[in-house]
């Protein structure tokens, strides 16, 4: 098999210098970003997202902001029409906190088995501790009858919730590390459960300890919740606020930090919403009424309006930054699906799919554009420049609408719009920032994973790829998504294509054959290598449908060349599955019959170590193959320095020399009498000889003083599509 190009579409596209010279001083914040652990946080906290989706939906219909939406949902449905919308809210986000404890711990104890897979843990019992540390926390000390109430289960208790799942996981597995703590457990025909249950069994138990110990210290120093603590803690700044621009700032950065960790700030914030801002919106709406000036700038509807504009974080900025800036199709993706609810101010799937959370390249931005929004709208309210929303708009407003329906005033239309832009062009660099980071931690994946499967080694369950840790095991994870696409929908099939490498007969001057090779023309990696490919279809079960594919490729393209008057040989690398598979026989003559092929249309090559098998595994399916017509040739010969006298009892037509030898045979003798020796004991046999990876003319010269006339390398041509292919074969012939 010939060699093939590692070429990537990996590539970094000009900067003006000064926007370079600022992204390569802020680019060591991508040095943490793929941390194993924040990987993990980040991930479990992202899975909940279509809970936070739902919920916001839910909001969406019930606020959708239409008067005559609302009256005609009224008077179809009746005054209680809202009652789904509000189902489907409280459904969702009264358990948030307890999904995401789940999620959480259950990409912890992954991250620990992936990194540690010789001391791995059984899952369910760090995730049933991880709960049961939860509940002693979270659970108040007067449960009565009516069973156990949890007022923080929901999103106002995620913060602490994520903090406690964290220590609970943490301890679980400190303990799992101490040996003494395992309790040995061995049964003639238990459930293999068993033993790992009892592993984890003390650990459990003294990680439970600890928090009930956490606990009962605790209401000693009269706290009797972690949670209600929190709260208190950020409520205090706002208990006398009115329009200080120093808290106005602070709940702005409370806001942003909470959903940089993944945690809905607005509603983990609610209760100083209602306290300040609310309140604030009451005596402005009173004032209006009366003819007065509204007392305060800050207000509900002032950071709705002017601060929030596509929800947390001015996010419909960062969108039109990735439009102008990113050239990363996955984050292009992600900003195209987040158009419609950004509009509507509604912006989890851009937060979590992006992602902002967890993400160090978006940290800074997520938290300045606000502020920077907020100054500049302070400023503009204050001095008489732009008017204050003072009028009732929802905060599902989109843009435009909300500044001219709550300021009713073009001039809170061009404050906004200016806002939007000046927002917009904070994020510019930091996008840019992001794509970097992405490609370098993609390059780097890449390189590891095909580094992995050029090994050939298999990981601890057998497979090459898939379950290997951190970045590599995940982009494999992803690639074998993308194959599994490519197979199943015809319409990707192009993905997945054969390029040809003619075979040339020197003396005669033809193309007496070409060699089918595998390519992955991937859209976001490029080539993908061949040993990648194959190690990647072997670990997800892909291997005998993606052979079955080469194979029908390949025939349907002799087909389209016969038709065409281009009469050569196509080659077809066989799998050892393909030899393992009795029905293999039966699906080529299937083929034959279907494209109405002469036997000599198809040359499959077998490798050396599966022909030439000491105990003659496959002799019985390379006869059973070559009854059907084909012509079977044994690739890479002399790899394995096996006996030349096995290939007497196979039924061969062709044999290709090994690479190994072909390098050198310009100027090593031993390779030389190698080569020399082969040959002519095929010649006796009647057996054609080709020599692969032909690459220099010493080499080629060396080779026909050896008898040889038909070569395969590179001197000729590289591995090319099919089109160039056929051009190179009459090119060829025309030269003659």
């Amino acid at each position: 098999m010939a060699p093939h190009s590692t070429q990537q579409s990996f590539s970094e596209e000009e900067r003006p210098s000064w926007l370079a010279r600022f992204e390569d001083r802020l680019f060591p914040l991508f040095t943490v970003r793929e941390a194993p652990l924040l990987r993990a946080f980040r991930h479990g906290v992202m899975l909940v997202m279509p809970l936070l989706l739902a919920a916001a939906i839910g909001l969406l219909v019930i606020n959708f902001p239409l008067a005559g939406f609302k009256n005609f949902m009224a008077s179809v449905f009746g005054p209680n029409w809202k009652a789904p919308g509000i189902l489907i809210y409280n459904s969702t986000i009264q358990i948030l906190a307890l999904a995401t404890a789940f999620s959480l711990t259950d990409c912890l104890m992954g991250l620990h088995n992936q990194r540690n897979p010789a001391d791995a843990v059984l899952p369910s019992m760090g995730i049933l501790t991880a709960f049961v540390c939860l509940f002693i926390m979270m659970v108040p000390h007067d449960v009565g009858a009516q069973g156990v109430s949890l007022p923080w289960g929901g999103i106002r208790g995620l913060f602490g919730t994520l903090v406690i799942s964290f220590c609970a996981c943490w301890l679980f597995l400190a303990f799992c590390r101490i040996q003494k703590l395992r309790v040995p457990f061995y049964s003639e025909g238990a459930d293999p459960i068993l033993p790992h249950m009892f592993d984890t069994l003390l650990p459990a138990l003294f990680t439970m300890g600890a928090f009930i110990c956490l606990r009962q210290t605790l209401s000693l120093l009269g706290i009797d919740s972690l949670h209600e603590a929190f709260y208190d803690a950020l409520r205090a700044p706002f208990q006398d606020a009115h329009d200080s621009f120093g808290l106005g700032a602070l709940y702005t950065v409370l806001v942003q930090i909470c959903w940089f960790f993944g945690i809905h700030g607005a509603d983990l914030l609610d209760p100083i919403t209602h306290h300040v801002l609310m309140k604030n919106v009451e005596a402005n709406s009173l004032a209006v009424n009366n003819h007065l000036l509204p007392p305060h700038i800050f207000s509900k509807y002032f950071f709705d309006v002017y601060v929030f504009m596509g929800g947390s974080g001015a996010t419909l900025g960062l969108m039109s930054a990735i439009f102008l800036r990113s050239r990363d199709n996955g984050t292009r993706r992600v900003a195209v699906l987040s158009i419609v609810p950004g509009i509507f101010n509604i912006n989890e799937l851009l937060i979590f799919g992006l992602p902002i959370v967890l993400n160090p390249a978006f940290l800074l931005p997520f938290i300045l554009v606000p502020l920077v929004l907020l100054l500049v709208s302070y400023l503009a309210v204050a001095s008489g420049l732009a008017p204050l929303p003072v009028y009732e708009v929802d905060w599902t407003t989109p843009v435009i609408a909300s500044a001219l329906l709550s300021t009713d005033s073009w001039r809170g239309v061009a404050l906004q719009l200016f806002n939007l832009g000046l927002a917009t062009l904070i994020y510019l660099p930091f996008v840019g920032l992001a794509d970097r980071g992405k490609l370098a931690d993609r390059r780097k994946a890449f390189d590891d994973l095909v580094e992995i499967a050029l090994s050939n080694t298999r990981g601890p369950s057998g497979r090459y790829c898939v379950d290997r840790p951190g970045s590599p095991g995940a982009l494999a994870r992803s690639l074998a998504n993308d194959m599994q696409r490519s197979l199943s929908q015809p319409e990707n099939n192009g993905d997945i294509r054969l390029h040809y490498q003619p075979r040339v007969d020197f003396v005669r001057k033809t193309v007496p054959c070409v060699e089918a090779l595998l390519r992955w023309q991937h859209p976001l990696y490029g080539e993908i290598p061949a040993a990648l490919t194959l190690a990647i279809a072997h670990d997800t079960g892909l291997s005998q449908r993606l052979d079955n594919h080469v194979l029908h490729m390949a025939f349907e393209q002799q087909y389209a060349w016969r038709n065409d008057k281009i009469f050569t040989t196509v080659s077809i690398n066989l799998s050892e599955n393909q030899l393992k598979d009795p029905a293999f026989p039966s699906l080529l003559d299937s083929l034959y019959s279907r494209y109405n092929l002469p036997a000599d249309a198809i040359l499959l090559e077998v490798h050396e170590a599966l022909a030439l098998d000491p105990e003659a595994r496959y002799l019985g399916a390379l006869q059973a193959i070559h009854a059907t017509g084909a012509n079977i040739a044994v690739d890479d010969f002399g790899k394995g320095y096996q006996a030349i006298s096995h290939i007497k009892r196979l039924p061969l037509s062709e044999l290709q020399i090994d690479r190994a030898l072909i390098k050198d045979v310009a100027t090593n003798k031993i390779c030389q009498d190698v080569i020399g020796t082969i040959q002519e004991l095929c010649l006796k046999m009647g057996i054609k000889t080709s020599a692969e990876f032909v690459e220099k003319y010493d080499q080629l010269e060396t080779l026909l003083e050896l008898n040889f006339s038909t070569f395969q390398g590179h001197y000729f041509s590289v591995p090319i599509p099919a089109d160039d292919c056929k051009e190179f074969i009459r090119g060829f012939a025309r030269s003659s």
